[in-house]
């Protein structure tokens, strides 16, 4: 790479390409390697970054007077190949310095050169500490920036003269008109959402871009993710509307969908925007549906918080994003997860089999992955080789080894499945059967000596057994291989805070009775319903009567009368019976029966049961069940 300075366009695009093959070098190994620091003031260097992590490790080196700015940019240019431009003599183009304004040209000090395949190429004094600039850069420019090294004796000079000639005003936007430049306090919703209404520009300037500086949407953004994860949001939406619409953003808690704020319809490409910094998306490309990850501890480093993020391309050119805060690192214990006592033994004894099938089903978001990871910790000793495919991982554990599926470079389940097996596994889990090769081969795992745990989106246990035969498994095979199979729901605990109880009315227990017995193909006699009842009241009565529990909402629950989530069950383990009945092909509805008189309970039963334990409420359990 040479280290002449670069006048023209053409000279500039010749220096990226050649950069572009240049092997990447940390700018620690660069300076080493120029002879500028010792291994020694690079390892001292590196200690004092740990004390503070927002400081770039060149910036630390010359604040401790280890090396100067011009020996920094020597090693930038030499060893890591950034293009030195000098800006006294280069020709900026025009659509380049309209995409920021002269005052934060200014104020940051870079200066656009030229846009080349859809990328902004910005020459600024250190392009490997000034992360902070190219990410502001990135969200007023809506679009991806290639950092170079730009030289001249007075940048302010340079940038006065290169926006006159596009008519820019001299000095930028003045500083009271620059929508944010608001101090957020932060102090909650309401009052972030006051100083936004205030700051609403004219409809026919709702689309240019919007400045960021230390105290602006970034700032609300951070804190808004900071207080999702405070209040056990699971997912957080921002929906974008068309012309003067407010961009709505909504908060899903305890598997509910409320408003979280409205911001103006000014803010709707820059809220987007930022998002796709932080997980470092195509800016621009706003056609196409995009994932990726944030990793929260780069902005707030005290938050150690994951988002998943998915963009979907929506109406008039506008996209919706959807966050997912990925579950806590740690996994719940497996007496916590709100199993009956039956459903938890009888899971338990499945688990600490030496080899087999366990399957946990229900639609997404049931709480299946989290319920797997629980049966793994109590598995997990010293003496078991366990492997996991998942997509993503979740939840992470100490003596697992763990790994990331990728569908784009063909890495699947299946693949791994199968690499697994190879690598003397006791047990694999597999995130989930999405097809009939990866069933085919957990199937085989299983029956080669290995306990296999997977998901399946099933509704019950008894449709998981139909929906494997009819991807074709080998019905002898699987019924050999399965040990269990669990269904489970989530639903909205009532909250402890505000719970009141009364006695339940005889028509109340009656319609109870009859909503437990409707499983049962056969019709209920009086004796079976007085049965229930008594083993009701043994379970669950106070002074001898049932109760119906309700909460009627306080400040911790936000009015609401639920907080929290707990789980619902269908436990269905494989007997003689029931392999059978497998064998045979039979129907869901046949091995559902021949499982009911085996002492299995289904959803709606063991949630009939968790409502009369004060848990939650009928209409819940309803709203998630089939009878």
């Amino acid at each position: 790479m040479s280290s002449a300075e670069v006048v023209t366009p053409d000279q500039l695009l010749k220096e990226l390409e050649a950069q572009g093959r240049m092997p990447i070098m940390r700018i620690g190994q660069a300076l080493v390697s120029l002879g500028m620091v010792t291994e020694e003031q690079l390892e001292a260097a590196l200690a004092q970054q740990q004390l503070d992590r927002s400081v770039p490790l060149g910036e630390t080196l010359v604040r401790m007077g280890v090396v100067s700015r011009s020996q920094l940019q020597l090693a930038l240019v030499r060893k890591m190949g950034y293009p030195l431009v000098n800006l006294q003599l280069f020709p900026p183009a025009a659509e380049a310095l309209r995409k920021i304004s002269h005052g934060v040209a200014r104020r940051l000090q870079v200066m656009p050169l030229m846009i080349h395949e859809g990328r902004l190429v910005l020459a600024l004094d250190d392009p490997a500490s000034r992360h902070a600039a190219i990410d502001e850069v990135e969200f007023i420019g809506q679009m991806k920036v290639v950092p170079v090294i730009g030289q001249c004796r007075d940048l302010d000079d340079v940038l006065q003269k290169a926006y006159e000639k596009i008519g820019a005003q001299a000095e930028g936007r003045p500083a009271a008109a620059d929508p944010m430049s608001i101090d957020f306090d932060l102090a909650g919703t309401s009052e972030l959402l006051e100083t936004l209404e205030k700051e609403v520009r004219a409809p026919a300037d709702e689309d240019a871009p919007i400045e960021q500086s230390d105290n602006s949407l970034v700032r609300m953004i951070n804190s808004m993710i900071q207080e999702a994860h405070r209040e056990g949001v699971s997912d957080i939406h921002i929906e974008s509307y068309p012309g003067r619409e407010k961009t709505r953003i909504r908060f899903r808690r305890d598997g509910r969908l409320y408003t979280y704020l409205e911001l103006p319809p000014s803010y709707r490409n820059a809220i987007v925007a930022r998002v796709k910094i932080m997980c470092d998306l195509d800016i621009s490309e706003k056609r196409k549906p995009q994932d990726g990850k944030i990793n929260f501890a780069k902005f707030s480093p005290q938050h150690r918080i994951e988002l998943r993020v998915a963009t979907i391309p929506t109406t008039s050119g506008l996209e919706d994003v959807v966050m997912r805060i990925l579950a806590s690192a740690k996994p719940i214990a497996l007496d916590a997860l709100g199993l009956s006592g039956r459903n938890l033994a009888r899971l338990t004894e499945a688990i600490e089999r030496p080899y087999g099938m366990v399957l946990c089903v229900g639609p997404t978001g049931s709480g299946k992955t989290t319920t797997l990871h629980s049966a793994l910790m109590h598995i997990n000793t010293p003496e078991r080789k366990i492997w996991t495919a998942e997509d993503p991982i979740e939840i992470t554990q100490a003596g697992l080894r763990q790994v990331q599926i990728n569908p784009r470079i063909d890495w699947t389940f299946a693949k791994a499945l199968r690499a697994f097996v190879r690598a003397d596994p006791d047990v694999i889990m597999v995130g989930e059967i999405r097809d009939d090769e990866t069933a085919k081969m957990a199937i085989e795992a299983s029956l080669t000596g290995h306990l296999v745990l997977s998901t399946l989106h099933t509704n019950s246990a008894p449709e998981t057994v139909t929906r494997l035969l009819d991807m074709g498994m080998d019905p002898f095979n699987f019924a050999d291989s399965l040990l269990a199979v669990l269904a489970q729901r989530l639903v909205r605990r009532l909250c402890t805070h505000c719970i009141s109880s009364r006695p339940l009315t005889p028509e109340e227990i009656d319609e109870l009775v009859s909503d437990y017995l409707n499983a049962y193909a056969v019709k209920a006699s009086p004796s079976d319903r007085e049965g229930v009842v008594a083993s009701w009241e043994r379970r669950h009565a106070r002074d001898g009567r049932l109760m119906s529990f309700s909460s009627a909402g306080c400040k911790q629950c936000k009015d609401t009368g639920f907080r929290g989530r707990v789980g619902i069950h269908e436990l269905m383990l494989m007997s003689k019976g029931l392999r059978r009945l497998v064998q045979g092909g039979a129907r869901a509805e046949e091995i559902q029966q021949a499982a009911l008189r085996e002492g299995m309970r289904t959803l709606r039963q063991d949630g009939i049961a968790k409502v009369l334990s004060g848990q939650t409420t009928i209409d819940e359990v309803r709203a998630t069940s089939n009878v």
